[in-house]
Order: structure tokens, then C-alpha cells, then sequence
């Protein structure tokens, strides 16, 4: 059975290679990016204009987790429904990373909040801290919400 253990790590090299000439591309490993901060800035004080494909991917990400967040803040979320939201946002990651037809810029903004999803699903399904795995998501999409023009977009409390 292949879980987000097995293809976590192939997806974000998918993400680095996308971004060739970034800064994120020149991360080592998978390793050294989990422990970094998660870092955006604004396109000269204004939201970075995304594209049809990433807003797909985030809202279906986004949608996944506000469905189970009661449960997720209380603890109660059973195990294989924290495997279940994981499958859920590493297929939605796969789709915007295959698709991707971001400006540079953007794509290397975007990479920053899809590397903290994809440890957050690798958290939910094999990690031993499954509730931080999701509570690392659900910021990274309120982040992504402040740093990405996204209409009708809204945080998650």
C-alpha cells in the first residue's frame, strides 16, 4: 500500500524541481525544509495573483479540513480520518504540483505553503503527533489566504 510516507518526500521534490532557480529549490532535503519556518511575503504589499489550478487544489484542501476542524480542535478525530484528510490533500497537492503554470514568483510563494501541507499530511498519516499535522495545514492555508488573492476565500479558525 503506498501512503503519503512513500510518496510525501517524491512529491516535493516534484514541487522543488518545479521552481528550478528559487531559493526553496535549493534546499538539500526533505528534512532540512520540514524545520524551517514557513516564510511569504506580499508581491510588493499586494496578494500574488494565482491561477485556476491552485485555487482548485487550496479550496479543496481547505474544504477537507473545515469539515473535520470541531473534531480536529477537540481531539476526537479518529485515526483513519486523519488518514483519510491526508490522502485528501496529497492528492489535491499532486493536482496543483502536475498542473502548475505559475510565474516563478508565485510558484516559489506557493512552494513554501505546499511543503508545510505535505508535512502536515505526513503527520496525519504516519506521525505519531497526527492533530499537529493538521493544525500545521490548517495555518499554512490561513497563510496562504493572507498572501494569495483567492476570491471568497476564508481563514479557518
Amino acid at each position: 500500500m503506498i501512503t503519503v510516507k512513500h510518496i510525501a518526500p517524491v512529491l516535493f521534490g516534484l514541487v522543488l524541481s518545479l521552481s528550478a532557480g528559487s531559493g526553496l529549490a535549493e534546499t538539500t532535503s526533505h528534512q532540512e525544509h520540514a524545520a524551517s519556518e514557513l516564510a511569504l511575503s506580499l508581491n510588493a504589499g499586494e496578494k500574488w495573483q494565482g491561477d485556476a489550478n491552485m485555487h482548485q487544489g487550496m479550496e479543496a484542501i481547505r474544504t477537507a479540513l473545515a469539515g473535520q476542524l470541531v473534531a480536529i480542535h477537540e481531539d476526537r478525530l479518529p485515526t483513519d480520518d486523519y488518514k483519510s484528510l491526508a490522502a485528501v490533500v496529497i492528492e489535491q497537492t499532486d493536482f496543483m504540483i502536475e498542473n502548475c503554470v505559475l510565474e516563478p514568483e508565485v510558484d516559489e510563494q506557493l512552494h513554501s505553503v505546499l511543503g508545510q501541507v505535505i508535512e502536515g499530511a505526513f503527520d496525519m498519516e504516519e506521525g505519531s503527533e497526527r492533530r499537529a499535522g493538521a493544525v500545521r495545514i490548517v495555518q499554512a492555508l490561513n497563510a496562504y489566504g493572507e498572501h494569495f488573492e483567492h476570491p471568497g476565500w476564508q481563514p479557518l479558525d
